[in-house]
C-alpha cells in the first residue's frame, strides 16, 4: 500500500469512528434521558449521524466501518450505563430494564436527567471537533472520498452553529 493509501485509510478510519461514536452516543442518550425535548434533540442528531454515515459508506463501502477508530469526541461514558436512583442497581443502557430487578422501581428510576442546554452544548462542541476531524481527513484523501469528507466538514460546521444558536436561545 502506498503512503497516500495508508493515510487515506487512516483518515477514513477516523471519520468512520467519529460517525459511529456519534451515532452510538445519540442512540444511547435517547434511551437514557428522561426529558422528552432532550430525547427529541438526541433522536434528530442521531438521524443526522446515520445519514452522514450512509454518505461516507457510499464512497468507502460498509466494510470500512470495521476499521473505525473512535476519537473520544462524545461523552459516551455518561450514557452507556444507567443506575436506579432508588437502590443504585447499575445496568448497561442497551439493557435498561422496565423495572429494577433489585428493588422493583419503574423504568423511569433509571432515566438520566440531562438538561436541554447540556444536549446542545454537547452537539455544538462535537460539531466543531468533527468539522476539524473531517477537514483533516479530507486533506489526506482524494477523489470522491475527499469531496464527501469536505461536505461532512461543512455539515458539521453548520450543525455546530445551529446547536450554538439553540443553546443561546435557551440561555436568554
Amino acid at each position: 500500500m502506498t503512503s497516500k493509501g495508508g493515510k487515506e485509510s487512516d483518515a477514513l478510519a477516523r471519520a468512520f469512528g467519529a460517525l459511529v461514536e456519534g451515532l452510538t452516543f445519540y442512540d444511547l442518550a435517547n434511551v437514557a434521558v428522561a426529558e422528552m425535548r432532550v430525547k427529541v434533540a438526541f433522536e434528530e442528531l442521531g438521524r443526522r449521524k446515520k445519514e452522514q454515515l450512509g454518505r461516507l459508506e457510499g464512497v468507502a463501502g460498509s466494510g470500512a466501518k470495521a476499521a473505525a477508530v473512535m476519537p473520544g469526541i462524545y461523552p459516551i461514558n455518561v450514557v452507556s450505563k444507567v443506575e436506579c436512583y432508588v437502590c443504585g442497581f447499575a445496568a448497561d443502557t442497551k439493557a435498561m430494564p422496565n423495572t429494577c430487578p433489585n428493588c422493583g422501581a419503574a423504568r423511569y428510576a433509571f432515566e438520566k436527567e440531562i438538561a436541554l442546554t447540556k444536549a446542545w452544548e454537547i452537539a455544538a462542541e462535537a460539531g466543531r471537533k468533527l468539522a476539524i476531524l473531517f477537514g483533516e481527513s479530507a486533506a489526506h484523501s482524494g477523489g470522491r472520498t475527499k469531496a464527501v469528507l469536505e461536505e461532512l466538514a461543512r455539515d458539521e460546521e453548520g450543525q455546530a452553529v445551529q446547536a450554538a444558536r439553540q443553546l443561546d436561545e435557551l440561555r436568554t
